[in-house]
C-alpha cells in the first residue's frame, strides 16, 4: 500500500489517514483546506475590525474576570494562533460551561487543528515518496528478489523518521477530533433538533474513529429530516461505516435508539 517497512511498522496510521481523507472528501469536503462543516461555525464570538486585544483580555483576567477568556480566545484566533486560542477557549468553557455557542466555536477550532495536522501528515508522506525515489512500489520484502535487494540504509532511516512523525501526528489528530466530538455532543444535547449540528458531530466522531457516536448522529439526521438530502447522505455514511467496521474486524457500530 505504501512503503514495505512502513507497511509493517505503521499500517494502521496510513489506514486511518486514507479512510479519513476518503470519507472527508466524499461527505464534507474535508481535506480541501476549508476545515469541513465545522468551519461554518468558525468566528462565532470572533473579532471585528479593531476587535478583542490579547493585552486587554489578559488585564481583565488578572482582575478576576474569567469570562474574558472568551475575548482572549477570540483575539488569538484573529491572530491565527490556533493553539493559544484553543487553550484560552478551554479556560472559558471551564468558567462558563453553559455557553454552548462558544463550545461550538471551540469544537470548530479543534477541527481546524485536526485538518492542519492531517495535511501535514499528507505532506510527510509525499515528501517520503519523493526522497525514496518511488520506494512505494518496491518489491515485496518476502520475495526472493526483494530479500536479495533489501532496503537501502538511507531509505530505512527516512522511513523510520517518517513513521515516528506520522505516529505522533496520528495521535494528535485523534486527540483534536475526540475533543471536538465531546464539545459537539455538549452542544447537541442543548440543541437536539439541529440537523446541521448532527452532521458536524457525525463527521467529527468519524475523524476521531468514535464510530458508534458517528452512526448515532447520522441516525438522528435521518429521524429529524427523513426526506432530506442530508438524510440520504447520512444513510449512505451509515452503510459505509458498517462496511468499514466489517472489513477491519471490529464490532459493527449500531445506532442507539
Amino acid at each position: 500500500m505504501f512503503f514495505p517497512m512502513l507497511r509493517r511498522q505503521a499500517k494502521w496510521v496510513f489506514v486511518f489517514l486514507a479512510l479519513t481523507f476518503g470519507i472527508g472528501f466524499v461527505a464534507f469536503g474535508v481535506g480541501s483546506g476549508q476545515g469541513g462543516l465545522g468551519n461554518i461555525f468558525q468566528g462565532l464570538g470572533g473579532s471585528s475590525s479593531g476587535g478583542p486585544s490579547v493585552n486587554n483580555a489578559r488585564k481583565k483576567i488578572a482582575k478576576g474576570d474569567l469570562s474574558a477568556y472568551k475575548e482572549l480566545a477570540d483575539a488569538y484566533r484573529a491572530q491565527n494562533n490556533a493553539d493559544a486560542a484553543i487553550a484560552a477557549g478551554e479556560k472559558y468553557v471551564q468558567a462558563r460551561p453553559k455557553d454552548v455557542e462558544f463550545a461550538r466555536t471551540l469544537a470548530s477550532d479543534y477541527e481546524g487543528k485536526g485538518t492542519t495536522l492531517r495535511e501535514e501528515a499528507a505532506a510527510v508522506q509525499a515528501d517520503l515518496i519523493a526522497k525514496t525515489g518511488g520506494a512505494t512500489f518496491a518489491l515485496p520484502q518476502n520475495s526472493l528478489l526483494g530479500r536479495a535487494l533489501g532496503t537501502g540504509r538511507i531509505d530505512q532511516e527516512l522511513t523510520t523518521a517518517a513513521n515516528t512523525t506520522l505516529t505522533q501526528q496520528y495521535s494528535a489528530i485523534q486527540t483534536a477530533y475526540t475533543r471536538a466530538t465531546r464539545l459537539y455532543q455538549r452542544v447537541a444535547k442543548a440543541q437536539p433538533d439541529d440537523v446541521l449540528l448532527q452532521l458536524v458531530l457525525a463527521n467529527s466522531a468519524y475523524q476521531a474513529q468514535l464510530l458508534p457516536i458517528a452512526v448515532q448522529a447520522y441516525a438522528r439526521v435521518i429521524k429529524l429530516a427523513p426526506d432530506s438530502q442530508e438524510a440520504q447522505q447520512a444513510a449512505q455514511q451509515i452503510q459505509f461505516l458498517k462496511l468499514q467496521a466489517k472489513a477491519s474486524g471490529v464490532p459493527r457500530p449500531v445506532p442507539h435508539r
